[in-house]
């Protein structure tokens, strides 16, 4: 297998992007002057029955490769989700996003592909599924009184209900979008910012899916999930997407920002010998 370089992808001028940012090589684009931003997607194939649940509530992200013939893929897929941070360069959270998926279309309808993957996910009701950054193997929550954005980078699904999440479910962040939006008129208070910050990192984080008990829990407390074995005997697989966006400061400047500006002696004529 040839070597590459990893998560080096090219910051895009916002005029070069026509695509959907690389997940896979980490491509950003300068969106705003002076700031990189980001968009990384991965999955969670969930296949297994019930009785093997307990070892499936805490899942690493598959960033799938580009190349799509498995017999012959240059680049594997990338088996983690991690957000590129730095002390000289961190990067801010903003966005998360949770999905289970679902064949397009639906609802017995001609789809592609033209036999149907999806399944619904089951699990215990009440308990639900989160997206967001690792502490050590476990989820950081969404603490009840906030003072770092972790509503930003967190996502969760609605509960289970009659043991199952079905396919199609999504949501975006806790926080939605982390902008101000209102002040207690008595004066600036700590939850009047509560869902107003990003989520800062200084160093790379891999974000997780986690079965939990609730949006606070800060360990593995759900049962597990599965799907059931109708699904498991039909070849289908519950697929849990998930998503986060993240700004960083862009690399400083250099000398090549100027040296295509600057007059030397060859362009006039001369030698720059």
């Amino acid at each position: 297998m040839a070597s590459y370089t990893a998560e080096k992808g090219a910051i895009l001028q916002p005029g070069n992007q026509i695509n959907r940012l690389s997940s896979y090589n980490t491509e950003g684009v300068f969106g705003w002057p002076g700031f990189e931003l980001y968009e990384l997607v991965g999955y969670v194939k969930v296949s297994n029955l019930t009785a093997d649940k307990a070892n499936n509530k805490s899942f690493n992200l598959t960033v799938p490769s580009p190349d799509r013939r498995p017999d012959d893929r240059v680049r594997d897929d990338r088996t983690s989700l991690v957000v590129q941070a730095d002390a000289d360069r961190p990067a801010y959270i903003y966005s998360a996003s949770i999905a289970i998926g679902q064949d397009i279309p639906s609802a017995g309808e001609p789809s592609y592909p033209a036999t149907p993957l999806t399944a619904d996910i089951d699990g215990t009701n009440t308990e639900i599924l989160l997206f967001g950054p690792d502490n050590s193997g476990s989820p950081f929550g969404v603490p009840a009184t906030q003072a770092n954005g972790l509503a930003a980078a967190t996502a969760v699904t609605t509960a289970f209900s009659s043991g199952t999440i079905a396919q199609g479910e999504s949501d975006v962040s806790v926080a939605e979008a982390p902008f101000w939006t209102a002040v207690t008129t008595s004066g600036i208070d700590d939850q009047d910012a509560a869902n107003a910050m990003m989520f800062r990192v200084t160093a790379d984080t891999t974000f997780k899916v986690y079965n939990v008990n609730a949006v606070t829990s800060t360990s593995v407390d759900g049962d597990g999930v599965f799907i059931s074995s109708d699904d498991k005997d039909a070849g289908k697989a519950a697929y849990i997407i998930c998503r986060v966006n993240y700004l960083r400061p862009a690399a400083a400047t250099s000398f090549m920002d100027i040296i295509g500006s600057l007059d030397f002696a060859s362009q006039v004529g001369g030698s720059d010998s």
